[in-house]
């Protein structure tokens, strides 16, 4: 079944030194943000398939939002104290009692964060032992402009990702004090005894008040239903974190085969088209999506197995000119290389073409890094609607 109804988002401008931060409060725990409001609302889409995709791999079924079409319910921009802390947004919808059930499936999904963070610690281990430390990552301008990056090793952002939780706990109860095994000391331990640390006080909390609230000392509003989201958010948040720096490290893209000019399942390509928030008229009518297709001059996709987790595309003469169009991958291998993989594939052999594209909100520095640039002559006539 599909869910055909809009994504709706709750927005958070100034987040996170001036982006855009924007919550799926209807799926708990999914978020994304985007240098500004446009290219924040442009990522809803993905970030809602990858959220249902990462439950259905825990055995546990969303009904599928197949629409691209965002409604904004509310905006509430989060502020910076003279201190340098930023004071996060309080939704309305944070604001009411929480059910059982609420709670029970916060529980449930930071166990299953946790279960792949574990999958992840003997293998981010062993990288570090033989390679030194995790690719690291900075998406601000000025580091690509300049080719710097900064961050923490894998075990610093486990160490962090556990005291979070300590930390969370303590937002509505002020006066409980974490006493296991400390930040310091043996990893393991401190992440299994901050894990249950924090289950054990959602718990209680609800039992003591399903509407709790508070004001911190920093003077931030605190209610039982935002300290669930941003508990989950921030486990899979450094979970994704972790996962996309292993890959990169490991090369993970680029073992999945690319296939030129292969046959494709059309249902399958649109399923591709509709997780990444592509245009309803390729996502929405088979018979546009088989012409799409069959009119390129070429085509490039790329296959975990066989699944088809990207795919692009290129209408050219192949004597002066090319258009590089459709260039999609699914959630799960976005910011891992595989977008670069296929760009690539499809220039190879054509340097003596000059290329154009579309760029979709966000993407811009991406194109740049393989070569492109804004050029100002370039005119378009939109199609009729």
């Amino acid at each position: 079944m599909e869910n055909r109804r809009p994504l709706r988002v709750w927005l958070e401008p100034s987040y996170d030194h001036g982006r855009t931060g924007a919550w799926l409060l209807d799926l708990p725990g999914a978020f994304t943000w985007g240098e500004d409001r446009d290219i924040a609302l442009a990522r809803i889409p993905s970030a809602a398939h990858r959220f249902a995709g990462w439950l259905a791999d825990h055995g546990e079924q969303l009904l599928a939002p197949s629409s691209a079409d965002v409604e904004v319910v509310e905006e509430v921009p989060a502020h910076r104290l003279d201190s340098g802390y930023e004071v996060n947004a309080t939704f309305d919808a944070d604001e009411r009692p929480v059910t059982p059930d609420e709670v029970e499936a916060t529980v449930r999904r930071l166990a299953y964060a946790r279960e792949d963070l574990l999958a992840l610690v003997g293998r981010i281990r062993e990288f570090e032992a033989g390679g030194g430390r995790l690719p690291v990552e900075d998406r601000s301008a000025e580091a690509l402009e300049s080719g710097a990056s900064i961050g923490r090793s894998g075990e610093e952002v486990m160490r962090h990702l556990a005291g979070a939780e300590t930390w969370f706990a303590s937002r509505l109860e002020p006066a409980v004090r974490y006493e296991g095994p400390p930040r310091d000391g043996d990893l393991d331990a401190f992440l299994a005894a901050s894990r249950e640390f924090l289950v054990e006080h959602l718990r209680a909390l609800w039992q003591r008040d399903r509407a709790a609230s508070r004001a911190d000392g920093k003077g931030e509003r605190w209610t039982l239903a935002k300290l669930l989201r941003r508990a989950l958010y921030h486990s899979l948040d450094h979970l994704e974190e972790l996962d996309r720096r292993l890959a990169v490290g490991e090369g993970r893209a680029a073992l999945l085969e690319l296939r030129t000019d292969a046959d494709l399942d059309l249902d399958e390509l649109r399923a591709l088209f509709a997780a990444t928030g592509l245009g309803r008229r390729a996502r929405d009518d088979r018979e546009l999506t088989e012409r799409m297709v069959s009119g390129s001059t070429a085509t490039v996709s790329a296959w975990d197995g066989e699944r088809l987790v990207g795919f692009a595309r290129i209408i050219s003469d192949e004597a002066t000119n090319g258009y590089i169009s459709t260039v999609v991958v699914t959630p799960r291998w976005q910011d891992r290389g595989l977008g670069s993989r296929l760009m690539r594939a499809l220039m190879e052999g054509r340097e003596d073409l000059k290329l154009t594209l579309d760029s979709r909100p966000g993407t811009a520095r991406f194109y740049e890094r393989l070569g492109f640039h804004i050029a100002p002559t370039v005119m378009v006539r939109p199609r009729r609607r």
